[in-house]
């Protein structure tokens, strides 16, 4: 009695077509980035990179001497520093929603006629604002790379936390970048246009089980 063969015929596959698939990539293979933890990128060639973001102040407002004082502390506090770091400056366009939101909810409630309708001239103005995407917001960040080694995540985040804590004594407002944030200064970087309306936001998960 004749056995049926178990084995399913393998189609070949030319080398044209092997080189085809080759050269195609998903996102996920042309981001550089491997994981995002405890406010650390991993990036795929063994790197760390972490980020502060720097607020942004207005200097004008102060006087020759006060700029000059603010240049001289944060010179004084920098001088120390002999490791590399990057300054990284990327425009956003601002999301104008909850102004709007805000708007429609004090024409909706407002009960006098000539308040409604200066009401009603902001929202439209406010609405082609963020149509046409050309008010934008300048981000500023610190970025600290540190290549894998032993300690190099507790290193990374104990100079992190120093410089954050320089800046400040230098009067300048800044943070540490935490997962979140992270997310989207790459999303940012990627899609600004695009990142200024989503909120890019790490959530942990369980993969669902399903009874059999």
């Amino acid at each position: 009695m004749n056995v049926p063969s178990l084995k399913k015929n393998k189609q070949a596959i030319s080398q044209e077509e092997i080189t085809r698939q080759k050269r195609e990539k998903t996102a996920q293979d042309w981001i550089p980035v491997a994981d995002i933890n405890r406010s650390i990128i991993y990036r795929k060639d063994t790197i760390l990179v972490s980020m502060i973001r720097i607020w942004p102040q207005n200097l004008e407002l102060l006087s020759d001497t006060e700029q000059k004082n603010k240049v001289e502390a944060l010179a004084e506090q920098l001088n120390g520093e002999n490791k590399a770091m990057q300054f990284f400056c990327i425009g956003r366009p601002v999301d104008l929603n909850n102004y709007l939101d805000w708007l429609q909810d004090k024409a909706r409630i407002e009960q006098d006629f000539t308040r409604r309708k200066l009401l009603k001239k902001f929202i439209k103005q406010a609405s082609l604002t963020a149509s046409s995407g050309e008010t934008m917001e300048r981000r500023f960040y610190l970025i600290l790379a540190s290549t894998v080694d032993k300690n190099a995540e507790i290193e990374l985040g104990n100079r992190t936390t120093e410089l954050r804590d320089k800046l400040g004594r230098a009067g300048l407002s800044v943070d540490v970048c935490n997962d979140d944030e992270l997310l989207a200064v790459l999303a940012l970087f990627a899609n600004p246009v695009q990142a200024s309306f989503e909120r890019n936001e790490l959530e942990l998960s369980l993969a669902p089980l399903l009874d059999v």
